[in-house]
């Protein structure tokens, strides 16, 4: 009968792997000079216009119906279009943060 090979030892495969991440262990951290920010890409300009937008559409709806219910025409809507689209930009800007330089932003 032909001899039992065993596979090589997880020992190799870590040398080889720890060879191809250029000698990183896991949990090291990249040095900032070599980290680079995300590229953006199409789906990430879609997700902030999406944010903006439903901020804006939330907001106007909800006042909407708030000024329908309480009878205060177009005080409501005024206000949470406002706080929507605030809301929206700020989600947006939370979004778009990731993109920026590092230690652009220092405050976390």
């Amino acid at each position: 009968m032909a001899q039992d090979e065993s596979p090589p030892p997880f020992r190799d495969f870590d040398a080889r792997l720890k060879s191809l991440r250029g000698g990183r262990e896991r949990g090291e951290t990249v040095p900032e000079a070599e980290a680079e920010p995300q590229k953006m890409r199409f789906g990430d300009g879609l997700q902030v216009g999406v944010e903006i937008l439903a901020g804006v559409g939330g907001g106007s709806l909800i006042g909407w119906a708030l000024d329908a219910w309480l009878g205060t025409a177009p005080f409501l809507l005024v206000v949470f279009f406002f706080l929507g689209a605030a809301a929206g930009m700020l989600n947006a800007y939370r979004h778009l943060r990731k993109f920026m330089a590092p230690g652009a932003d220092d405050r976390g």
